[in-house]
């Protein structure tokens, strides 16, 4: 038990000074190495193991992006009171993240499509955000709607933080592991946007119970899948998807759901049981 205690206090210690990884969640590492360690043969090898579910979940989306050049032109646009030039700040942001980089091209319809059936939120929840939050001068916000974003990575939720702070939306924005401690906080809008099959890597029962609780709690979650791989591959993902999505909609028992297909992106909009009036 020590060694095994010595063990991953090694692995942790190895993540944390790691260029690529040194800004997620101590917490996400600490689960992933209490996964790992027994099946690795040592610590390196447990190290590599880790590294490799990092890169999976987290890695593979997001290069070394400048958080704080970023920041910088996110305030000169907002300062400017150009709504143009902020959108155009927003999305340069955002091509540093493949799931928003992605949605780039339908982003001045992608929350149209979701509002027209939700109407416009005073709160929103936004699970395993990345650069998400930047979308919110396309969401018809009003100034003081609460805005709360959770993520793994410290660079992704700060650069969130302080723009959402601009554009005078209070909320919360914090690291969080998702998998085992999904919010429970009151909201209009829940998103949980391309997530999924990350989550299901992790734990097989992960995306349900997270998608029990915020459902309970939201008045409507939206949900979306990729339909294509980062690679640009798509064959057959749409398909897979929804009978994804069909199976957790059995096992949550979820009939209220609107479908919404667009380009690279599979939608669905679910009434939740909740809601900030809860």
């Amino acid at each position: 038990m020590a060694d095994a205690a010595i063990g991953k206090a090694d692995v942790i210690a190895r993540v944390a000074v790691s260029r690529r990884y040194r800004s997620v969640s101590e917490a996400v590492v600490e689960r992933l190495a209490d996964e790992e360690l027994p099946k690795a043969s040592n610590v390196a090898d447990a190290e590599k193991r880790v590294k490799r579910r990092l890169h999976q979940i987290f890695g593979a989306y997001t290069g070394q992006a400048e958080y704080s050049r970023l920041m910088v032109a996110l305030a000169t646009a907002v300062a400017s009171g150009e709504p143009e030039q902020v959108r155009t700040a927003c999305r340069a942001a955002m091509e540093q993240h493949a799931s928003t980089r992605e949605r780039l091209p339908i982003l001045d319809t992608f929350y149209e499509h979701i509002l027209d059936i939700t109407g416009s939120p005073a709160s929103i929840v936004d699970i395993a955000s990345g650069l998400n939050p930047l979308a919110a001068p396309w969401m018809r916000l009003a100034h003081g709607a609460r805005y709360s974003a959770y993520d793994i990575d410290r660079g992704l939720i700060g650069l969130a933080d302080g723009f959402l702070d601009l554009l005078g939306l209070p909320g919360t924005r914090a690291l969080r592991d998702v998998v085992v401690d999904p919010p429970s906080e009151s909201c209009d809008l829940a998103l949980l946007l391309k997530s999924i099959p990350c989550i299901d890597q992790q734990r097989p029962d992960a995306a349900a119970n997270l998608l029990r609780t915020v459902s309970c709690r939201a008045r409507w979650l939206v949900v979306s899948f990729p339909t294509q791989s980062l690679g640009g591959r798509g064959k057959g993902m749409a398909r897979t998807y929804q009978a994804r999505f069909d199976a957790l909609c059995a096992e949550l028992d979820w009939r209220d759901v609107t479908r919404i297909e667009l380009p690279g992106e599979l939608v669905f909009v679910v009434a939740g049981t909740g809601g900030t009036g809860a």
